[in-house]
């Protein structure tokens, strides 16, 4: 092989056909037609010896070696392109780059609105599109598909770049006129209640990890939400409960019928970071939004001093 002969939009056109397993998605992705995509997919079988995609019943599968050309490929063009956007020179007033972030509806309620409002008044321009953390987040970092994760630190990855935001305490919710429970909460009727969970995709939130870690003892899960506020809502009119990080709490319990007790155990702080993929590391535009990410993080109020509770 001679990478003199390999033009670079091939390897645009083979990371998509990797990706796609397609030939007409990838002519979609790549803004080509199906004969264009198909000539281009030629090319690449001709330059590797191999091909690549092969037909499986009615879709396409990857050899063996394509396989293997997945994440080299995805890795080397991240690389390219960040090499390039670190060189640039990056002015939030004249951007209209556009930011993926992936957090909870809780770090979009405590953080992102606070961050939004500085975003748009130094970059007026500058576009944001938020998502899940769902099961497939670490592969979307991985391949460049979001710009940051933010979540706690138990959960981020070991080969990107991280840093610490803000912490929080996790506190337990109730309907105010809830029967069952009066200025305590003991570890019996802990177990008892009937109980609303919050799971991101397949994940169980941190203090779902932490609870069977540390108790081993099975809790009566009645509701699954993906969201803290929907955990909030769902208590009321019930006798069920919810535990919760505890800015979300309180910030519920300022429109809900809510009270707020303590955990009968004691369940560790949870620091809230922020990751990006390595090859961002000195991309201008993303030192520029962790420095507002981390600044707006700074003024938070303590979740000490946040955090209001019935003892």
């Amino acid at each position: 092989m001679n990478l003199r002969d390999f033009d670079i939009r091939l390897l645009v056109a083979l990371d998509a056909l990797l990706t796609e397993k397609s030939v007409t998605r990838a002519g979609e992705r790549l803004h080509l037609s199906q004969p264009a995509t198909s000539i281009i997919l030629a090319r690449l079988r001709q330059y590797f010896g191999n091909e690549l995609l092969v037909s499986a019943g009615r879709r396409m599968v990857l050899t063996p070696l394509a396989e293997s050309l997945v994440e080299p490929v995805r890795s080397c063009l991240l690389q390219i392109q960040h090499t390039i956007a670190s060189k640039a020179v990056f002015n939030p007033a004249d951007s209209n780059r556009k930011f993926r972030l992936a957090v909870s509806d809780y770090v979009a309620a405590v953080l992102m609105s606070q961050v939004m409002q500085e975003a748009v008044r130094q970059g007026p321009g500058i576009r944001f599109e938020f998502v899940r953390l769902d099961e497939n987040i670490d592969q979307m970092l991985e391949k460049g598909d979001v710009d940051f994760l933010i979540r706690p630190s138990v959960h981020v990855l070991p080969m990107h770049p991280k840093e610490p935001l803000f912490e929080d305490t996790h506190t337990c919710v109730i309907w105010r006129r809830n029967s069952l429970i009066g200025k305590t909460l003991s570890r019996k009727r802990f177990l008892e209640m009937g109980q609303i969970a919050v799971h991101f995709g397949h994940a169980p939130a941190i203090f779902e990890d932490w609870f069977a870690a540390n108790y081993g003892e099975t809790r009566k899960i009645e509701v699954v939400t993906q969201d803290f506020e929907v955990a909030c809502r769902l208590v009321v009119g019930t006798n069920r409960l919810a535990t919760v990080m505890s800015r979300m709490a309180r910030m519920s319990e300022e429109h809900l019928p809510l009270r707020l007790i303590r955990p009968p155990f004691a369940v560790p702080k949870v620091v809230h970071c922020m990751q990006w993929h390595r090859h961002q590391d000195r991309d201008p535009g993303h030192i520029w939004l962790r420095g507002i990410l981390k600044q707006t993080a700074d003024k938070l109020m303590p979740s000490s001093k946040y955090r209001r509770v019935i003892c």
